[in-house]
């Protein structure tokens, strides 16, 4: 239904947000324990077959699917993989939810390495979505003081208490993953990956930023650094209103109001809509949330 919904509209990429911390429902035959454990149900997954079909109904109809997986945060599913994800406590020093992965461990480089050569093989699109938002929200239960071994590690590699150095460190070594794929891809990152100058030749998905003008300072920000951009302003599609309630969410930010200043940034690829399907139902996409899309258009 979306990928009819987009063709209607000539919208012609989807950013696939494949699994988040609550569930992991890409079925991955060379790591199936990922969707086993991390997979809401049996039933609530994409199998390789899945995939394939909705690739080629998307193709059909003119569409590109990008798909996402995010990291090293929005991990909390992932658990299938063991080790991979840092041990976090509360600020009693008692085990809490885990949401980051563990960048101290070798072997967890070595499991993406693995992962996204599949992934590449089941997605052929040129861009691959690799995440990289919201670290911050987990760092210190996960990252910081109260992880003893990650405190360490960054010891090791002289990075003192700084974070940031740990979240660089682990983004040079997925960029390193990836550029050494058989398949090349070229990343894309959300807009915290950019705010700490890592990696260089990517892509940056700015979603900062409620006005019009807040929104183009920060895509200045990023293109003056020589980063292409794709922009998600605030038009989240899901969002619970109703009728004229809706244009408050989006006044002065739409898509449409910014074309006349991004005209001359020849570094943005895109605009984006955004739906959190988390909050949204099959109904909805066919009333509300086309409705919308032809707004944003």
């Amino acid at each position: 239904l979306i990928r009819d919904i987009m063709a209607m509209n000539k919208m012609n990429v989807l950013h696939w947000h494949l699994v988040d911390s609550e569930s992991f429902p890409y079925v991955s035959t060379t790591f199936p324990q990922l969707s086993q454990v991390g997979a809401y149900s049996s039933r609530h997954v994409y199998t390789p077959k899945t995939i394939r079909d909705i690739l080629q109904y998307a193709r059909i109809r003119g569409i590109r699917v990008i798909p996402e997986f995010d990291l090293p945060g929005h991990t909390g599913s992932w658990k299938g993989q063991p080790e991979l994800l840092t041990e976090c406590f509360d600020a009693s020093k008692k085990p809490t939810y885990q949401n980051l992965v563990d960048p101290s461990k070798e072997e967890n480089f070595e499991f993406l390495t693995k992962f996204f050569s599949e992934v590449v093989n089941a997605f052929p699109d040129d861009f691959l979505h690799l995440g990289g938002d919201e670290v911050a929200d987990y760092i210190t239960e996960c990252w910081k003081v109260l992880n003893v071994k990650i405190q360490d590690f960054m010891k090791r590699k002289s990075f003192g208490n700084n974070t940031t150095l740990l979240e660089n460190y682990f983004f040079d070594r997925v960029a390193e993953i990836i550029k050494n794929l058989p398949s090349k891809r070229r990343m894309v990152f959300w807009q915290e990956v950019f705010d700490n100058n890592k990696p260089n030749g990517s892509i940056i998905q700015v979603w900062k930023g409620n006005t019009h003008e807040e929104i183009l300072r920060e895509v200045k920000a990023v293109t003056a650094k020589g980063f292409n951009v794709i922009v998600s302003a605030c038009w989240y599609l899901n969002y619970i209103k109703y009728g004229a309630d809706w244009k408050d969410e989006t006044a002065g930010s739409s898509p449409s109001n910014s074309r006349s200043l991004f005209k001359r940034l020849s570094s943005i690829f895109s605009q984006h809509l955004t739906l959190l399907l988390k909050s949204t139902d099959g109904k909805e996409l066919e009333t509300n949330e086309q409705q919308r899309k032809e707004m944003a258009i």
